[in-house]
C-alpha cells in the first residue's frame, strides 16, 4: 500500500490587480496549499506594501514558518534593471515594489507584469508545455503578453516583451471598415489597444453600428447581426495582430488569456482568420485556450520566484 507524502510548500505567489490582491502558497509541484484574496489597498504606496507583507507573512506561517521565496505580478512595466515599475492601476506607480517588500520580509522577491507571469505559467505545465517558444497574448481589459523560450521568460533591455497592445493598427483594415483613430492610453493613436481590448471590442461596436455595447453582451450572443458583424472585423483585426507577432516573435504556440479568451471557439475563429492575414508560406502557430486560467498570474509569479531562487543557489 502507498502512502502519499504532503507536497512541500515551496513559494508564494501574488497576483496584484487593481482591485484585488490574490496571495497563493505553492507546493513544489505547484499545487496551491493555501490562498486567500483581499482588496487592492489604493490609499497610499505604503498601505499597499503593508498589505502585501501581511499575506506573505501569513502565507509563510501555513508553510512552517519558512522564508520561502516570493513572486509578485503586477498590471504593468517592469523594468529588469532597476525594478521600478509602471503601473497606471497601482498607486506603485514609479516604485521599486519587489526591493521594497524584501526589506520587509527578508528572502527572495521578484516581480513581474501579469501578462508574463500568465505566460510563464502557461509554458510550464499549462498549455504551452510541449513547444518551445511560447507567446501569452492576454485579451482583456487591455492588451498585453508575455514571452517565453524554454521555460523562461524573455525580458528584453526594457522588460518590453510582449507589450503588443501598442503595436499599431493595420491601415488596410482601418480604411476598409472605416475604422476611427483613437488615442491610446499611452499617448499614441491608433494603438491595437484601442480597438482589440474589451473597451475597444465596445468602441468598435459604436463605430461600425452607431449603437452601445459592452463586450460581454456581443460575446454572449454572437449570431446577433451587429454583433456577428463586430465579431467578424475584431477578429479580423486580432489576426492581424497575431500575424504581427509571427513575424516579430515566430512563436511555437500563443496561449489566450484574458476575458476575450472565453469566447466560444475563439482559437478556432481566429485560426481561421489568420490564414486569411498571413503571408502564404507561413506556419501558423498553434493558437491554444490557457489550462490554469485566471490562477496563472499568481501561479506564474511564484515560478519566477522558484526560478530567480535557483539562481541565486546555483
Amino acid at each position: 500500500m502507498s502512502v502519499s507524502t504532503p507536497e512541500r510548500a515551496a513559494a508564494i505567489g501574488l497576483d496584484v490587480g487593481g482591485t484585488k490582491i490574490e496571495a497563493t502558497l505553492f507546493s513544489d509541484a505547484m499545487t496551491a496549499l493555501a490562498s486567500r484574496r483581499r482588496p487592492t489597498p489604493s490609499s497610499s504606496y505604503a498601505d499597499l506594501l503593508a498589505a502585501l507583507e501581511e499575506e506573505v507573512s501569513w502565507l509563510r506561517q501555513q508553510a512552517g514558518p519558512v522564508a520561502l521565496p516570493v513572486g509578485i505580478g503586477v498590471p504593468g512595466v517592469v523594468d529588469p534593471e532597476s525594478g521600478v515599475s509602471l503601473c497606471a492601476n497601482l498607486v506603485a506607480n514609479g516604485e521599486a515594489l519587489a526591493r521594497d517588500l524584501a526589506t520587509r520580509v527578508t528572502g527572495t522577491v521578484v516581480m513581474a507584469n501579469d501578462c508574463k507571469c500568465f505566460t510563464l505559467s502557461e509554458a510550464n505545465g499549462g498549455a504551452g508545455r510541449n513547444h518551445a517558444r511560447v507567446f501569452g497574448l492576454i485579451l482583456g481589459t487591455g492588451i498585453g503578453g508575455g514571452l517565453c523560450q524554454d521555460g523562461q521568460l524573455v525580458l528584453g533591455h526594457n522588460g518590453l516583451p510582449g507589450e503588443i497592445g501598442h503595436y499599431g493598427l493595420p491601415a488596410q483594415l482601418m480604411i476598409q471598415h472605416d475604422l476611427p483613430l483613437v488615442q491610446c492610453g499611452c499617448g499614441r493613436m491608433g494603438c491595437t489597444e484601442t480597438l482589440i481590448s474589451g473597451t475597444g471590442m465596445a468602441r468598435l461596436f459604436q463605430a461600425l453600428t452607431g449603437n452601445t455595447r459592452s463586450a460581454p453582451e456581443i460575446a454572449a450572443t454572437p449570431a446577433d447581426p451587429d454583433n456577428a458583424r463586430v465579431l467578424e472585423v475584431w477578429t479580423a483585426l486580432a489576426a492581424d495582430l497575431i500575424h504581427a507577432i509571427q513575424l516579430h516573435i515566430d512563436p511555437d504556440c500563443i496561449v489566450l488569456g484574458g476575458g476575450l479568451s472565453n469566447i466560444d471557439g475563439l482559437e478556432i475563429r481566429l485560426g481561421k482568420a489568420l490564414e486569411r492575414a498571413a503571408l502564404p508560406f507561413v506556419r501558423p502557430p498553434a493558437i491554444l485556450k490557457p489550462e490554469f486560467g485566471d490562477s496563472s498570474g499568481g501561479r506564474g509569479a511564484a515560478l519566477l520566484a522558484l526560478q530567480a531562487e535557483e539562481r541565486v543557489s546555483a
